[in-house]
């Protein structure tokens, strides 16, 4: 589908739904309740809080062998960033990874087992912490990871890492905000507008609109105007490098078919660098496979950080 179709579409999707909410229906064919289970993928793993847990410790163990370098972008505590480097590092490219945890969990010390990875195969890998809803609010949580790649682009060469290469990787709620930084206008705020070389958005949520008509509206507080400034599928035009869109084939249908439809309008711009439906995986395993270099998706990560 090109930008022009599904702007109509996305046009008049918009303007149905206070006719379905009427009939009980507040988006597309699903009633409340399974839209809140849509938009809720611990109904779609059993195994969530053991996956997350090994989030946990699986960074530990990477942290141990690789001892990252933590910087300070920011004026909060929680505003810091894990450098992880090989020895030697000269000019070499980047990886910055936005973690997930519905906006409210998890930070940079839950996101480091994907660095081996890179380190491994001569990439740099920056993992980000920033401040949890509700400590602040989803337009600030952008802010912050904004920042962050403003400061990436201006030190990461300190660390050995090339500022013209620099790419960005997320999954889930971090998907999303991976999605918000590719859709930034970063010349607005003093960078090149080429500042982020290529994106991977994992199990990301691209257009607000039904996320907030679920329960996820009871934390995430948002206004009218800033659910149409942080939903990336009203800003495609802002997209100036390849992406690939990742999502697993045990997700939630809502999550499935976000992912679907990002990835049908890059194609349509010519931004798809590649679509990925990791099989047997649900919401929470799909991050695992970027730890593992083997891994047909880490292996096209690298190739396109390395083109």
């Amino acid at each position: 589908m090109d930008r022009r179709r599904f702007s109509l579409a996305l046009a008049g999707l918009l303007g149905a739904p206070a006719t379905a909410f009427a009939a009980g229906y507040p988006f597309l064919s699903y009633t409340q309740d399974e839209l809140d289970k849509a938009y809720d993928q611990r109904n779609w793993a059993p195994n969530s809080a053991e996956v997350i847990g090994r989030y946990a410790a699986d960074s530990s163990a990477v942290r141990k062998k690789y001892p990252p370098r933590t910087e300070r972008y920011g004026s909060s505590d929680a505003e810091t960033l894990d450098i992880f480097a090989p020895a030697g590092a000269n000019s070499l490219p980047v990886m910055v990874f936005v973690h997930g945890g519905a906006w409210r969990s998890l930070g940079k010390d839950d996101s480091s087992a994907p660095a081996p990875t890179f380190v491994e195969n001569g990439c740099l890998y920056v993992a980000l912490n920033f401040a949890n809803l509700p400590a602040v609010r989803l337009p600030d949580m952008a802010t912050q990871c904004r920042n962050a790649m403003l400061w990436v682009y201006a030190n990461i060469g300190r660390f050995g890492g090339d500022p013209q290469r620099i790419f960005v990787s997320g999954h889930s709620s971090g998907g999303h905000l991976c999605a918000v930084l590719l859709t930034t206008d970063w010349s607005s705020l003093g960078a090149p507008i080429e500042l982020i070389k290529g994106g991977v958005t994992m199990s990301g949520m691209y257009e607000l609109y039904p996320v907030l008509l679920s329960a996820r509206s009871s934390y995430v507080r948002v206004s009218a105007g800033e659910v149409a400034a942080l939903s990336p599928l009203r800003h495609l035009d802002r997209i100036v490098c390849p992406v690939i869109v990742v999502n697993g084939d045990r997700e939630s249908p809502e999550f499935q078919r976000q992912a679907a439809e990002f990835a049908s309008v890059l194609a349509g711009m010519g931004k798809l660098r590649g679509r990925f439906v990791l099989p047997a995986k649900n919401h929470f395993e799909v991050p695992e496979a970027l730890s593992d270099a083997s891994d047909v998706l880490s292996r096209s990560i690298l190739e396109m950080m390395k083109t």
